[in-house]
């Protein structure tokens, strides 16, 4: 069984282990241990189930950002053709996502899903997600109202373990969401976050406890895994009125019923962005190709205080990525999966901080060369991120203490994620079996799962075990 925590720093986990308020957790610590592990840029809840349900980095299978915006107009009940899954799109990420990778649900069976964005292939269900709940939970998320969400969310947790009592599943997820709700309101160390940390921990113990008394406790692993972290925020810049301010026709959420955009702005998590130029276009164009204007534009993103990095694609293979005070790089990419090599190529600075070129780069090699960097795992993530069909075409990674959207939010955000800085790239991987190698990414997680469960023989991962032979 897996559990996926929203918003839950590394250090925190540890500190709540630590101090012992957190004893189911501790004991799978025990059992195996707790790890660090790089998420995926855009740090992002829905992108961010990718990686552990399917083993495949979200932006190459079709989930580019929290919103996206669909140039190829293939989506249906959207006239706007923009995702949010801040909102009722929830329900169509499972259609969303490629169908030809497929999920640790449909791999290892029975299997259920509880307050799971991603929920494909699951024999009994999708506890949590209904139209039922939808509207249990709706008026607590658009009032602000924590305590309300908590306990909506407490009530989808008991059916979902009166489900998983009868169902034995092989494999379960269940998504708890009030640590992330909580560090937006109250920050990231906040006794709030704290005490959704213990309501995992209670979770676990009922799982453990149910299994026992089934008599199949012997047969139950429980993992936990984070899907970004969080960092607190002080300044919130309004890309929005900018764009608009600049004389740009501007298509963002919630206002979608603008005609004739020349920008569609994508805001996830809110410390990253996406912006689609010629939005008209039915197929996305690389970066030379855009035009003078668009120059002008990243020219204009890149004088934003709240802008620290920005990237955009040369081509289907190379991402530029740009520092306003550090100068630019490229990355290019040779390959495809885990036999793929990446070249970071300096060009008139250093702005990820990797100390110069870098040549011949594994995907391992690669994680390990920025493990030390302000952006853990960069290169890699922006290479695939940046080359997705899905994609924008400048891409906007905030500065320390920022995000990028004042406006809209049900409530004022004291802490923030989606960036590529090491506050939001870094999880906690919480595993009960002692671990082969150390796990570094997201990634890794459905490989490891499945190599525990010796299923999945034959199924391109992106990610490697870290348990044992791989599958």
């Amino acid at each position: 069984m897996r559990y996926r925590i929203d918003g839950i720093r590394p250090e925190l986990m540890a500190e709540e282990l630590d101090a012992g308020r957190a004893p189911a957790l501790a004991a799978l610590r025990a059992r195996g241990g707790l790890f660090p592990v790089s998420t995926v840029f855009p740090s992002v809840t829905g992108p961010a189930y990718v990686p552990f349900l399917m083993g495949r980095h979200p932006a190459p299978v079709g989930l580019p950002g929290l919103r996206w915006y669909d140039r190829a107009r293939t989506l249906r009940w959207s006239p706007a053709q923009a995702r949010s899954y801040a909102g009722i799109d929830i329900w169509h990420v499972d259609r969303d996502v490629h169908a030809e990778p497929p999920t640790l649900l449909e791999l290892a069976q029975p299997s259920l899903a509880g307050m799971s964005m991603l929920a494909r292939g699951a024999t009994h269900g999708r506890v949590g997600r209904s139209l039922y709940w939808m509207l249990r939970a709706a008026p607590s998320h658009f009032r602000g109202d924590l305590a309300g969400w908590r306990r909506v969310e407490q009530a989808a947790t008991r059916a979902f373990f009166r489900r998983f009592a009868r169902a034995r599943p092989r494999s379960a997820v269940l998504a708890l969401t009030i640590g992330d709700k909580r560090a937006h309101a109250e920050g990231p160390f906040s006794a709030g976050v704290r005490e959704a940390v213990a309501d995992v921990d209670a979770a676990v113990a009922t799982a453990r406890r149910l299994a026992e008394a089934g008599g199949w406790g012997g047969a139950l692993h429980v993992w936990v895994v984070g899907d970004h972290g969080h960092a607190p925020v002080e300044h919130h810049d309004d890309l929005h009125g900018w764009l608009d301010g600049a004389g740009w026709r501007v298509l963002a959420h919630p206002r979608l019923s603008v005609r004739n955009p020349d920008v569609a702005l994508m805001v996830g998590g809110n410390a990253m962005a996406q912006l689609y130029l010629h939005p008209a276009m039915r197929t996305r164009a690389w970066w030379p190709a855009l035009g003078g204007r668009a120059a002008r534009l990243l020219e204009g993103v890149l004088q934003r205080p709240s802008v620290e990095l920005a990237m955009v694609a040369p081509d289907a293979h190379t991402v530029r990525v740009a520092h306003a005070g550090a100068g630019t790089a490229e990355i290019v990419r040779r390959g495809e999966g885990r036999t793929a090599r990446w070249d970071y190529l300096v060009r008139d600075g250093d702005p990820l901080g990797l100390g110069g070129t870098l040549r011949g780069l594994t995907p391992c090699a690669a994680w390990e060369a920025c493990a030390a960097a302000p952006f853990p795992d960069a290169v890699v993530q922006l290479s695939l991120l940046a080359s997705a069909p899905r994609t924008g075409d400048v891409i906007v990674s905030a500065r320390e203490g920022w995000d990028l959207r004042s406006r809209f939010e049900p409530l004022a955000h004291v802490s923030t994620h989606g960036a590529l800085r090491r506050e939001q790239m870094l999880v906690p991987l919480l595993v009960d079996v002692p671990v082969a190698r150390l796990p570094q990414r997201t990634v890794d997680v459905a490989a490891s799962a499945c190599a525990l469960l010796g299923v999945g023989a034959g199924v391109p991962f992106d990610g490697r075990s870290f348990v044992g032979a791989e599958p």
